[in-house]
């Protein structure tokens, strides 16, 4: 009789055993590590007012007669492991990340899906 269910038998056995190595995590908790690449910052990188009239450059009251022109700012560069890039500017806390087909990732999927490895 053992002879006729020994495939069964072992079947069950092999089961039993491989049910008891899950460790209850599954390949979705795993994180992608995404490494600092670098930043890059305008070439002309000042805020500055600009004015019609040369004289309101010495002006007291420069802020109303002139525009202020904000320098763009500083952005640093991030490269996930999968293939998904990132950018964040000096002033923002949050990353804007884009998948290898260029979709937006959202702050919460890239909280689940990433982190940021050390940069030392």
């Amino acid at each position: 009789m053992f002879y006729k269910h020994w495939k069964k038998i072992a079947l069950a056995i092999a089961t039993f055993f491989w049910n008891g190595c899950n460790n209850n995590s599954s390949s979705s908790d795993v994180k992608n590590a995404c490494s600092f690449k670098g930043g890059a910052c305008p070439d002309y990188g000042i805020d500055f007012y600009f004015c019609e009239n040369p004289e309101d450059y010495q002006s007291p009251d420069k802020e109303e007669k002139c525009t202020f022109i904000p320098r763009d700012p500083c952005v640093d560069y991030y490269e996930c492991e999968d293939g998904t890039s990132c950018n964040k500017n000096e002033d923002e806390t949050t990353m804007r990340c884009f998948d290898v087909q260029g979709n937006e990732i959202t702050e919460d999927e890239f909280n689940t899906k990433y982190y940021i490895e050390n940069r030392d």
